[in-house]
């Protein structure tokens, strides 16, 4: 890969990504020029700002948090339209040439308008990984992509070095690509800390309840990871058809947790009724009890 890259953000999304393309990478700036500093000895590139990194790179990912990307886009494509209006040049496309890709899940590519009038070509990157802290694996991971022509070439030539697999997710689609990873990556975090709390009763403290539920955790883990469909992997009471111990559950747990089980309850039904472990009649009886 021979394109030059620049990462603006030095968040960890942006620290990861120029961790793997640093042998392409040309810098990488953060909110502050001392930050800016800091990132650039990290990784043996030149001190810059945002400006003097877009005119060395020919790739630009956007790393800041989504709330910015609109405004660090803004501010880039109106210093560079001055840049060239100081300079006489009167150039009428004066990022013309250049790909600026965010790597937001939820966003399309309205955020990114400014660099398109100033005639770059825009798009996005996003892998489908959590950036939770340490080492984050890259290789394996699906990465969606975005843009005009040129960005989509930019973005795929990327995610294949990066060893991932990237495939099209359209402006219009983002949210709901989004929600499917809040779903599979936060919403699960959620349900581990809820039973964490409830097991916390009988073991003293959340740090012993966790270590008590993680190998559960990491054995429902494996059987996802041996199969092509979650669902499939599903055991206890509902998968059974055990309405009695459902009910049992129901009239124990604590007032703030009977909502979110019978939601996940229902969620469940539909699964085991799809996996063929229960009838429409168990269903509906599992339904009638979770409904509220």
């Amino acid at each position: 890969m021979a394109m030059r890259i620049g990462v603006i953000g030095g968040g960890r999304v942006g620290r990861c990504l120029a961790g793997y393309l640093r042998e392409n990478l040309v810098g990488i700036t953060a909110h502050s020029p001392e930050h800016s500093r800091q990132l650039a000895a990290e990784f043996g590139t030149a001190p810059c700002t945002n400006g003097e990194l877009v005119e060395q790179a020919e790739v630009l990912l956007l790393t800041v948090p989504d709330r910015l990307i609109g405004t660090v886009a803004a501010v880039i494509a109106s210093e560079a339209q001055k840049a060239a209006a100081d300079e006489a040049t009167a150039e009428a496309k004066p990022l013309a040439g250049k790909v600026f890709l965010h790597c937001s899940g939820s966003l399309g590519l309205a955020e990114l308008a400014p660099l398109q009038q100033a005639g770059a070509h825009v798009g996005s990157l996003h892998p489908l990984q959590s950036f939770a802290g340490g080492a984050t694996q890259l290789a394996g991971v699906y990465m969606a992509v975005d843009g005009d022509e040129a960005a989509c070439q930019a973005a795929i030539a990327l995610a294949n070095a990066l060893g991932g697999h990237p495939f099209r997710v359209p402006a219009a689609e983002r949210a709901a690509y989004h929600a499917a990873a809040c779903i599979c990556s936060n919403y699960a975090v959620s349900v581990e800390a809820l039973a964490q709390r409830l097991m916390s009763r009988w073991l003293g403290d959340e740090a012993a309840a966790w270590q008590a539920l993680l190998p559960l955790f990491k054995g429902t883990a494996a059987n996802l990871e041996a199969t092509t469909s979650p669902r499939t992997a599903l055991t206890g009471p509902i998968a059974r058809g055990d309405a009695t111990t459902v009910a049992r559950h129901l009239a124990v747990l604590p007032a703030e947790l009977v909502d979110v089980y019978c939601s996940l309850g229902l969620a469940t039904t539909e699964l085991a009724l799809a996996n063929g472990t229960i009838d429409k009649d168990a269903a509906a009886g599992l339904q009638r009890l979770l409904q509220r």
